[in-house]
């Protein structure tokens, strides 16, 4: 008995589905994030989180205590440092608003490419 092979257009129609439920669609059709969008992504993750472990407490660290002032409540496990290598920066108060939490981003330095908790996707 000889088996029929499905076509390219069945192949598909059948094996995308299931290639998108296990994620492996990203990787065949628009290839995985690489270099600097990986780690752009990563920190705003991170920010993401510690915005809401800041924000669950009942208030917000000063400047002098910083981030660390989360560990030692047990807030948080550990300082994360940016995908850079970099500590994540915090004030409080911060200009125009209540606390800034921000990566300084592949530069190292304060400027237009830092990924801010208040601007996730834009420049400062």
């Amino acid at each position: 008995m000889r088996l029929k092979l499905p076509s390219l257009a069945e192949a598909l129609a059948l094996g995308l589905p299931l290639l998108a439920a296990s994620g492996m669609a990203v990787f065949l059709i628009g290839g995985l994030p690489r270099g600097e969008e990986t780690r752009q992504t990563r920190a705003r993750d991170d920010l993401r989180a510690m915005r809401s472990v800041l924000l669950a407490g009942s208030t917000l660290p000063d400047a002098q205590t910083g981030l660390a002032a989360l560990v030692g409540e047990g807030r948080l496990a550990h300082l994360p440092q940016d995908p850079w290598g970099r500590p994540y920066q915090y004030r409080n108060p911060a200009p125009g608003r209540p606390y800034d939490l921000f990566s300084l981003g592949a530069d190292g330095v304060e400027s237009a490419d830092d990924i801010s908790v208040w601007n996730l996707y834009g420049q400062r």
